[in-house]
């Protein structure tokens, strides 16, 4: 195989665009395949997590990111506490500040970057089998994806057990602020003008269409509230359905964000989970080097395990059932610990990640931030007086002799 193989990335959501950046700035030709002809406008994630935001900023992305963070952040209706996110419902943590954006937002900064490197783009592409002429095809076609069904990965976990609404909407009635739990549920409320979240224990989905009846009707059920919705400018559907790929490789076929692990977005971690997959496969996937790329799935999966773990843990956590309630009341407590309290931020953040270098310092395998990466490759600084080497993903590889 040449030096720098081809690759042809299908899938052009956030993940697939950042891997597509990664490959282009290693100097790999880069094709990108889209079944979609436009960008959909249905609501995503909402927010980065403060090391996504550490990691794209080290490729020099921070001012567009920062520019279309602040314009987004211009119609909040009220920012958490502190900003860094939640475990269950439990406004708690503390660590890295996490960074208002629409997924959409990001993905608008992403194409552009992708257009500058050269990236070429195709939209209105539907892939029907996996002979696309590249040395290498990465799926980051999503939770039902395309690429990981060819390809004949194994994708094993959970049944889902509830129903989840996101929506932005026009609202008549009271409604308060923030996260509450009901006999019936949870709703939340902003911090997105007009963006309401919804869960009921009952089920997964009978229908992914979400009308304006259907959703005001599980709004007044899970609320208890008197309220009416005059308009939806956008919803959608979720659940916990949770499962992971075996491995992340099959050949010369690899996945990456959804395509390779689903859970449910509590805790806000699925697309920082996708992001940080980019940025590791990116620079690995340009050597060719098959050890190298092997790594890929060593050092990730693991950290998708976790998030499972944990996003599995917060479903059961806020159920209404008088148990569960218990429970909730006491993981509120234990978060009040300072110990507790940095274990789960770490986790939930990724802030604790630590990959297995071959390195005995204590600092091999960590995330290094403020780092000027922009040029795709690694570096040496100095730690502790000793000199370190930085990966093109800015972890640490070796410390010392």
């Amino acid at each position: 195989m040449k030096a720098s193989p081809d690759v042809t990335v299908v899938g052009a959501g956030p993940v697939g665009l950042l891997l597509a950046c990664e490959l282009a700035l290693q100097g790999v030709r880069t094709t990108v395949l889209e079944r979609l002809t436009e960008r959909p406008d249905t609501i995503k994630a909402q927010m980065i997590s403060g090391r996504t935001y550490q990691m794209l900023a080290m490729r020099g992305l921070g001012p567009a990111i920062d520019a279309a963070s602040e314009q987004e952040s211009a119609g909040l209706s009220w920012r958490p506490t502190g900003s860094t996110g939640h475990f269950a419902g439990l406004f708690k943590l503390d660590g890295l500040p996490l960074v208002m954006l629409s997924q959409q937002a990001l993905e608008r900064v992403l194409e552009s970057r992708a257009a500058e490197l050269g990236v070429e783009i195709r939209r209105g592409v539907e892939v029907v089998d996996l002979d696309l002429g590249a040395d290498f095809v990465v799926g980051c076609d999503g939770g039902r994806s395309t690429v990981r069904a060819l390809g004949g990965f194994e994708f094993t976990g959970t049944d889902p057990t509830l129903t989840g609404y996101q929506a932005v909407v026009d609202l008549d009635g009271d409604l308060p602020f923030g996260w509450h739990r009901t006999p019936a549920g949870v709703h939340a409320f902003g911090p997105l003008k007009g963006r309401v979240m919804l869960i009921e224990y009952d089920g997964p989905p009978a229908t992914r269409d979400v009308t304006r009846e259907s959703l005001e009707t599980a709004l007044r059920r899970v609320s208890g509230r008197d309220v009416r919705i005059t308009h939806v400018h956008t919803a959608t559907t979720w659940t916990d359905n949770t499962r992971q790929a075996y491995t992340y490789r099959r050949g010369d076929v690899l996945l990456a964000g959804d395509a390779a692990h689903v859970h449910s977005p509590f805790g806000g971690q699925g697309l920082n989970l996708g992001l940080q997959d980019a940025l590791n496969l990116g620079w690995k996937l340009a050597t060719g080097d098959s050890a190298l790329i092997d790594t890929y799935t060593s050092e990730r999966h693991p950290v998708a395990d976790r998030v499972l773990r944990n996003t599995m843990a917060q479903v059961a956590l806020t159920r209404p059932d008088p148990q569960s309630r218990k429970l909730h009341a006491l993981v509120s407590d234990l978060l009040d610990l300072p110990e507790a309290k940095a274990r789960i931020s770490a986790m939930i953040q990724g802030t604790d990640i630590r990959y297995e270098t071959g390195c005995s310092h204590p600092l091999a395998g960590k995330f290094v931030p403020g780092l000027d990466l922009s040029d795709g490759k690694g570096t040496s600084i100095v730690v502790g007086g000793e000199e370190a080497l930085v990966r093109p993903d800015g972890y640490i590889s070796h410390i010392g002799e």
